[in-house]
């Protein structure tokens, strides 16, 4: 399959490459642009207070000091376009993305680091490809519930909620797009639009991403332990202890009847499964297969709509962490509607989520739901602000299974640029 697909994108590459109609050359030039938001935010959470045992608060999570509920949040996202034109008419280009996502060592929020960074080259009748750091196609097409700035089942209100791998399943949120998150190094087309619809396909050989041979940035070399001398001290890209051979899919259909828009789609993604660990013994884990469907309806001024993702997935983005033997696939559907009047937006949204803790435990189920209002203030400058809460029951924290209830009220103002 990995061939077939291969084949087939150098097909399309060799045709996107073909000469057509001379036309004038446009050097490459560069455009700047990106967002920045700063927001202050209310959190109630039962695992940030101090409530001995279970508690994530504290020093190693003892529970013996509380978190404060309220703060102040930064978040910005720098972003470098390059455009120009071949004298057959092809486009071509590259994206750099560069954002303060809460990277760096000790989580310090403000380390800058590369979001996304590929090249593209596309044509108005052919398609267009992109090689480089970027979400897959499914991601990429997703129709998702509706949504206004700053509200959403993954938007920001969730940045503030601690979430941890070990002991929360990471999170906080389990309502993720497909693959969110994953720039794995990877290729992808993109269809031309044809009657309404268009389409999509990727493949990434692993999920790892920029210059280096290994997921780890902090050598360049293939370096071991004296301990270990044949252990790896980071995983390689290409070894097997990691997610590899990931496909992914999607079609899409964007009209309108009469004064009503559509929008509908549905996307699909597989990998293998990790089946070392990085000492070498053997795991055990399901092949991911995730699979997405979203529809949204406009007209009058609102929006309603919504999706619906399940399969054989774990963790907190559908479609990056396998499923282990044994155990049940996920799935997960939000629903949402908006409504806008001039430069102001009201939305809200209500979803909820299921994953298997495992043989003879009780499934996790969360809910989470919000509402909010953005008013644009001048071009570019906005203001914003929601309430969200989060309920999540039979979370596996350490050996028991905790119930866990979140409110978040936050207010801010983003500026686009």
């Amino acid at each position: 399959m990995r061939k077939i697909l291969l084949g087939t994108t150098a097909v399309v590459g060799a045709a996107l490459l073909s000469a057509t109609a001379a036309q004038a050359q446009t050097a490459p030039t560069v455009r700047v642009g990106g967002f920045m938001l700063t927001s202050f935010n209310y959190v109630n959470d039962d695992i940030d207070k101090a409530s001995g045992p279970g508690s994530l608060t504290g020093v190693a999570g003892a529970g013996a000091v509380s978190r404060d509920k309220s703060d102040f949040r930064n978040e910005l996202e720098v972003q470098v376009f390059v455009t120009g034109k071949a004298a057959n008419g092809l486009s071509y280009g590259g994206v750099i993305e560069f954002q303060n996502d809460n990277s760096g060592a000790s989580g310090a929020g403000s380390v800058v680091d590369i979001d996304e960074a590929y090249v593209f080259v596309s044509s108005p009748t052919l398609g267009t490809i992109r090689f480089g750091e970027e979400d897959n196609a499914a991601s990429l097409m997703q129709v998702r519930h509706p949504q206004i700035t700053g509200l959403g089942s993954d938007g920001d209100w969730d940045d503030g909620i601690l979430g941890s791998a070990a002991r929360t399943g990471g999170g906080p949120s389990l309502l993720t797009g497909i693959n969110d998150g994953n720039d794995s190094t990877k290729i992808v087309y993109l269809s031309p639009q044809f009657f309404g619809f268009d389409f999509g396909v990727s493949f990434s050989p692993n999920s790892g991403e920029g210059e280096r041979i290994t997921r780890g940035r902090n050598f360049d070399a293939f370096s071991t332990t004296v301990a270990s001398p044949n252990v790896p001290v980071n995983n390689l890209q290409r070894d097997p202890t990691d997610l590899r051979n990931e496909f992914s899919g999607a079609i899409r259909y964007r009209g309108s009847f009469g004064n009503v828009g559509v929008q509908a789609g549905f996307g699909a993604m597989r990998a293998d499964g990790a089946s070392s660990s990085t000492l070498g013994a053997a795991v055990s884990n399901r092949d991911i297969t995730t699979y997405t469907a979203g529809l949204q309806v406009a007209a009058f001024g609102f929006t309603v709509g919504g999706e619906y993702t399940w399969g054989n997935y774990a963790g907190v983005s559908a479609g990056r962490a396998p499923l282990a033997q044994g155990r049940d696939g996920s799935d997960l559907y939000v629903l949402g509607a908006t409504y806008t009047t001039g430069a102001l937006s009201f939305g809200g949204w209500y979803g909820v989520a299921t994953q298997d803790n495992g043989v003879g435990i009780q499934d996790r189920e969360q809910s989470s739901f919000g509402i909010g209002a953005a008013y644009t203030i001048a071009p570019g400058l906005e203001i914003y602000g929601s309430y969200n809460q989060l309920e999540d029951k039979n979370v596996r924290i350490s050996p028991q299974l905790v119930d866990r209830k979140v409110d978040v009220f936050f207010l801010g103002t983003r500026l686009a640029f």
